[in-house]
Formats: structure tokens, sequence, C-alpha cells
């Protein structure tokens, strides 16, 4: 047995964009797969635990019922746009196919509704773009068209997988304002994959930070940002550039641990610069750090004794 994500808690409430950040690797895009329940079983599994939305365990739903949420009350933007739309169909057919799924509606009123998609991702000519196929369109179309194809049923929930990978800069920050856009038309919550900080600083409300499959530490991004409490964040954030360009880039030594290949006890123990004897012999707990702050490292272990 592999553990891919061995027990993330998140929370996500309505009109709220919530940033899953970490390293390639520590489980972000299986846990996004694993809320629409799209890992392949088998061979995946999922041993235990809830996935609730609305009420609902999504985990144990028939897989009928979870067709009618896919695409229509949570939907996905995949990474890498350039291979995640069909080449051999209009984007216009790719598009539609999701409203005729899940609305009771005529061909042509899933064209018109493709078209008013297309228009809200701010798609330059939609009318000639719906009839072209995916190698006709440049990256940033094809991002404009993931979009579409995950707002067309205006769903109450958008996990978006690195939505701006593979884009430059100017594109990148035309793909946020529109996804911000339709957030306040819609209300939609927001789960936001993706290993780019500076974007976390700008689009979110809260940050969880995964490592290794779990969440390690969890807080507004304000405070995320201003007092980063577990020394993974803190490497983080220390790698990033500044503006004093005399101070060395700061870099975290090591990489990710495979899955298969997990350390006992906290599993960051051997890049950690504050390692003790104890994080190599037992996981450590979530401990409140703050308010609205939570870690899982001992570091923090007598603070939340003393304070409850």
């Amino acid at each position: 047995m592999v553990r891919a994500v061995r027990g993330a808690s998140l929370r996500l409430g309505a009109g709220e964009t919530l940033a899953l950040v970490g390293e390639s690797g520590c489980g972000k895009s299986v846990t996004a797969m694993s809320a629409l329940r799209l890992v392949p079983c088998p061979p995946g599994r999922y041993e235990a635990g809830r996935i609730l939305f609305d009420g609902r365990d999504l985990l144990a739903l028939p897989e009928a019922a979870m067709q009618g949420i896919r695409g229509n009350e949570i939907s996905m933007i995949f990474q890498e746009p350039m291979t995640s739309l069909n080449p051999l169909f209009t984007i216009g057919f790719q598009v539609a196919e999701a409203i005729l799924l899940h609305q009771d509606v005529s061909p042509e009123k899933a064209r018109e509704l493709t078209l008013e998609a297309l228009r809200r991702v701010a798609m330059p000519s939609p009318e000639k773009r719906i009839d072209q196929y995916p190698h006709e369109l440049s990256g940033g179309m094809k991002q404009r068209v993931m979009i579409a194809m995950a707002i067309a049923c205006r769903p109450r929930m958008l996990i978006a997988d690195e939505p701006t990978t593979a884009l430059d800069a100017t594109v990148q920050g035309q793909i946020l304002d529109l996804m911000r856009d339709l957030q306040d038309d819609t209300g939609m919550a927001v789960l936001l994959i993706t290993h780019n900080l500076g974007i976390v600083a700008e689009f979110a409300d809260r940050v969880a930070v995964m490592y290794a499959g779990k969440v390690v530490e969890e807080a507004p991004v304000i405070e995320l940002f201003e007092s980063p409490l577990h020394p993974y964040t803190r490497g983080l954030l220390g790698s990033l550039p500044q503006e004093d360009t005399s101070r060395p880039l700061l870099a975290i030594p090591g990489t990710v641990p495979h899955p298969s290949l997990l350390p006992a006890g906290c599993a960051f123990h051997p890049r950690c610069p504050d390692a003790m004897p104890k994080c190599q012999e037992a996981l450590p707990p979530v401990f409140q750090g703050g308010p609205k702050q939570s870690v899982a490292c001992w570091l923090y272990e007598e603070a939340s004794q003393a304070a409850s």
C-alpha cells in the first residue's frame, strides 16, 4: 500500500478561495481528483475518511449520482490545457458536451449557451472559435476553453489544478482576473492548486500547505505570509526572491520523499533545520498555532498545551 494522501483535512466555504500549495509529488492533484472520485479504483483505493459536499458524502454515492455532480455542481480545470482538449473535436462540441449532459436543452440552445460561456471567459471572436479545433488556438485561448467548459453549467465549486501552468505572465494575469470575476459573479467556491506563491498571495483567502500527503499548516493568506509556523512553510517562503538582491536565495535541502519510502515520524524531519528526536519517532498531530492558524509540528506542542 502506497499512501499518496494520508489524511488531508480541508474545508471550503461558498465564495471562498482556498489555495493548496506544496512541492511536486506532495499529493495536491490526487487530493483534487479524489474530491471528484476520479482516481481509478483499482488500483487506487479510498481507504478511509469522508468527502462532504452540501452534507452528502461523495464517497458513499453511486457512480450514476457522481456523474450528475461532476461538471455540474463541481467542475475541474485540469493541468496542461495543451493536452487536456480532444484534438478530434471542435471546442464548441467539447464545451457543449457538459451542457447537453447536465441540462435538458436542445443542441441549438446548447450552442447558444456555449457561445455565452466563451464570451464570459473573454474569448476573442467566439463565433469563429466555437467551430475551430484545439490546434488552431493559442495556449491562452485553450486555457480559456478549459475554463469555459468548467463554468458552463455554473458550478458551485471549481477545482483549478495549476490553471496558469505554461502561460506567460501577461496571459497568466488575465486568466486569474477572469477567474476572480467569475467567482464574484457566481459566488462559487474555488480550490486553487498551485506552487506559485505569488498567485496565492494575490488570489487566495486561505492557504493549506501540503507535504508528503499531509496538510502541515493552514491559515488565512495574510497570517501565513506574515508569520509562517511550520519549518517547511518557512522554507517555501524563504526560497522566494526578495527585493534585497544581496541576500542569498535560500533553498530547502533534499526532495519530497516517495510515498513508498516515507521516513518514520514527521516526513519532513530529514530536511528540517529544527528537527528534534521526537520528530523521528512520532507523527505530529495538528496544533492550534493561532486563532485561525493550525500546524502539524512538534515545535508547537507546549505552546498549544499551555493555551488550552
